[in-house]
């Protein structure tokens, strides 16, 4: 799955996320197998876990020994110390040494108590004292007279319980307080409890802090690739996601890959290791019912799978659904002014509502999947709870089974069951909606622009050079069948002012585009300075070109913040330079805070021509070779266009300035004028020779001005 890829770079992360887990999970699956032993022993058998009393009289430890082969009586009297008339167990005992004495004791002690405490025993006891009855008659007798054989599970757990009443007893005779016994057992075994807890409280403190900061270091590391990447894209790759697919992507599913990236390192860790250890822990509590484990696991899985079948889809139509929405409302948003002045409000707003109910009612489809997921859940989790206290109490009657080992059986069972449920809704829920998110960054992060860079780039030369060579060239936009531009081939040479004209369409603003690669030619060549633009890095090409683009785009911030976008290093001498280029040093001083006074986004306190000559000034201000004015005089009245103009006609006369325009005016006095007609250059040459040869240009210049403009210099100052 996409999604885990994300996790790779926080392997050391999931590495200690893993150990705390361990941890907490070994802790939390201890506390049933106390609880158990605080049933079956604190309080069945107050506080008596063995048959290895602390100590025992001298006359029982005879009596016992008479129940004894040699073996069993070495390994017993290696266990204790006589002290006068009592036994002393030593403590220093290893485990080995434990369980052979213990095992050695069980069934005399057992077989002691019943001779003591029923009718007849004590004859049966003075006959063994006596050695007129033998321990082999004695044992073979009573496994006949018993309701339950002395092998097997039940008459050990019979006999192991005999043998805790007869230390009871023995206790008591010797004037040891029970209650004090019962209760030490009980706050010791209770204190170890509550360290279990916290252990496992720190743990999963200590796991949520480093699975939270992992996430975010994930959202964060995602978020800048994306950025990063999205920022190379030409505007063919802009174009095939859309704009407000990008930012949903850029945001929303990045904020789906973070969320579940937490509960992957939490959840989707945890969820295994406690179902695996207990599963492990179910096959030590000898019950009998392991079953029902299996049939919850079963069922479980197939709950899951179901879910996951039937909602995935849905996930990734969501996505679509909601780029859907963000695009309408972008559109409505950013193109309010003429959805009013088109009175198109109510059409908008049934274009947004389309799209909000088409949302809804997928989401409300997916909402309807999981609301049986729950109550699915608990019917199971209620089932298996009358499953285990049904037969579990069954084991109970037939003394299979302890109170205590039940009781742990259910918590385990439980938290297999919660395991899974758990597993559940992040297979169910949350994994395929980060799926379908991690796929569509994937599609971002794999898509390659189609503005390729060299593998050696080459540089350009150094000095006042700016030559710019258009060789055979044509180009059509991505899945179109026309070409925009065909064959063009014209030269424009070092600190000239080239310009470029025609009608709507002709493909005036993509030539410009062409030059800083913002697209690729389709065929041939565009040479800066003799070189390939695409043998050279973008950084270099893009570096010698001051873009001034059709639609003025400013960023937030302050004025002087704007002129400056292109290098930081740009002293406030050189800014107010190019401002007073620009001609707009007159309305930023006119403002209150001047050349702190602050952008809004896209400009959008500032008018249209306040934009242009900002944009103007921005492009200006790291004193570019080329300058490329894509229609960028527009906005500008006819004095002002004509001052930007001299302004840099007299600063930049070593540039090279292309200007795209739509006024006659405007490219009148250029050095060379370009005339593009549906995609074909129809025409080079000065306003006076196209005057004389091109009729396109006739058209356009005379659609314009009259004759006498025509005739004379009317691109300059009067």
């Amino acid at each position: 799955m996409k999604t885990f890829k994300f996790l790779k770079p926080e392997w050391q992360a999931l590495i200690v996320i893993f150990l705390l887990l361990l941890l907490q999970v070994t802790a939390e699956l201890s506390l049933p197998a106390y609880t158990s032993t605080l049933v079956n022993v604190g309080i069945q058998q107050d506080g008596i876990e063995d048959a290895l009393a602390d100590q025992l009289q001298k006359a029982s430890m005879d009596d016992l020994m008479l129940l004894m082969d040699e073996g069993e009586k070495q390994a017993v009297l290696a266990a204790y110390t006589q002290t006068g008339d009592l036994y002393i167990r030593n403590k220093n005992l290893t485990q080995e040494e434990r369980e052979q004495a213990i095992q050695a004791l069980e069934l005399p002690m057992a077989v002691l108590l019943g001779m003591r405490s029923l009718e007849g025993g004590q004859v049966a006891l003075a006959g063994l004292r006596s050695g007129m009855i033998t321990r082999e008659v004695l044992l073979q007798q009573l496994d006949q007279n018993l309701p339950m054989p002395l092998t097997g599970e039940a008459g050990a757990q019979f006999i192991s319980q005999a043998a805790a009443q007869f230390v009871r007893a023995e206790y008591i005779a010797q004037g040891i307080d029970i209650g004090k016994v019962r209760n030490s057992f009980l706050w010791t075994k209770g204190a170890i409890m509550l360290g279990l807890t916290l252990l496992s409280g720190t743990a999963a403190l200590a796991t949520s802090f480093l699975s939270s900061r992992a996430s975010a270091r994930i959202g964060r590391g995602l978020r800048g690739r994306v950025f990063k990447k999205v920022l190379f894209f030409s505007k063919a790759e802009v174009d095939h996601f859309s704009t407000a697919s990008l930012i949903t992507r850029s945001t929303n599913d990045i904020n789906q890959i973070q969320q579940v990236s937490v509960m992957m390192m939490r959840m989707l860790l945890y969820a295994p290791i406690m179902a695996i250890g207990g599963i492990r822990r179910v096959t030590q509590v000898r019950t009998g019912l392991g079953w029902i484990v299996v049939v919850t696991v079963v069922l479980m899985v197939m709950l899951v799978i179901a879910v996951a079948l039937t909602v995935t889809p849905k996930f990734k139509l969501n996505q679509k659904l909601v780029d859907r929405m963000n695009l309408v409302a972008r559109e409505n948003l950013t193109g309010v002014q003429v959805v009013r002045a088109f009175s198109m409000d109510e059409h908008e707003i049934k274009r947004y509502g389309k799209a909000n109910d088409d949302l809804t009612a997928v989401n409300r489809s997916i909402n309807y999947a999981f609301s049986y997921v729950m109550p699915i859940m608990m019917l199971i989790l209620n089932g298996v709870s009358l499953a285990i206290l049904w037969f579990g109490a069954k084991g109970i009657d037939l003394g299979n089974l302890q109170v205590g080992d039940m009781i742990a059986f259910m918590s385990y069972t439980f938290q297999i069951a919660f395991s899974f449920m758990t597993l559940a809704m992040l297979g169910a829920v949350m994994m395929p909606r980060a799926e379908v998110a991690a796929q569509r960054i994937f599609e971002v992060l794999e898509t390659e622009s189609d503005i390729k860079q060299a593998n050696q780039p080459k540089t350009l030369p150094t000095g006042n050079a700016g030559s710019l060579r258009f060789e055979n060239v044509s180009f059509r936009y991505p899945d179109s069948q026309e070409d925009v531009l065909s064959d063009l081939t014209f030269d424009i040479l070092p600190g000239q002012t080239a310009a470029v004209i025609g009608a709507t369409g002709s493909g005036k603003s993509t030539l410009v585009q062409l030059i800083p690669r913002f697209f690729d030619v389709t065929q041939g060549r565009i040479f800066m300075d003799g070189i390939d633009i695409r043998d050279l890095s973008l950084h270099d090409l893009r570096e010698q070109i001051g873009f001034v683009p059709q639609v003025a785009q400013l960023f937030s911030g302050t004025i002087a913040s704007n002129i400056k976008f292109a290098d930081e290093a740009i002293t406030d001498e050189q800014a107010q330079r190019a401002a007073n280029l620009a001609q707009a040093s007159g309305f930023i001083a006119d403002k209150e805070e001047g050349w702190a006074s602050e952008v809004a986004q896209g400009g959008s306190n500032l008018s249209g021509g306040q934009k242009q000559r900002l944009s103007i000034a921005r492009a200006i201000a790291k004193k570019p070779r080329f300058l490329l004015f894509d229609d960028s005089f527009s906005a500008l009245d006819y004095r002002t266009d004509l001052l930007v103009r001299q302004a840099l006609k007299k600063d930049f006369e070593d540039a090279t300035v292309l200007i795209v325009a739509q006024r006659i005016a405007t490219v009148m006095q250029a050095d060379t004028i370009l005339v593009l007609d549906q995609g074909q250059l129809v025409g080079q040459g000065t306003h006076k020779e196209l005057m004389a040869s091109c009729a396109t240009y006739q058209q356009i210049a005379r659609s314009q001005l009259s004759d006498d403009e025509l005739a004379g210099q009317g691109g300059q100052a009067s």
